[in-house]
């Protein structure tokens, strides 16, 4: 599926914030791993995925493995608005 994360975040009230959520994503799919174990496998595969988020922000094509992996690692690191924003944009 392709996934357009060239987006900025909402607050609550709809506001944009002028966060990138591509470059959210790519911070939390990079430092997986980093406050709890994690298999290498699935490091490796974050990375892969954070490179190509970094390289066409909005057109990231993903497998269901990959979403479920972005999922996990924004869930680990966002508020509920900014996870749901997340989800939101890949289940569409």
């Amino acid at each position: 599926m392709k996934v357009n994360l060239n987006v900025n975040f909402r607050t609550y009230n709809g506001m944009e914030t002028g966060d990138k959520i591509a470059d959210v994503v790519a911070q939390a799919l990079y430092n997986y791993g980093k406050d709890r174990p994690v298999k290498r496998e699935d490091k490796f595969l974050a990375w892969k995925v954070c490179m190509k988020v970094m390289q066409n922000p909005s057109e990231v094509e993903v497998t269901t493995e990959e979403a479920t992996l972005i999922k996990e690692a924004c869930g680990d690191i966002l508020t509920a608005g900014g996870y749901g924003q997340i989800v939101e944009l890949i289940e569409k």
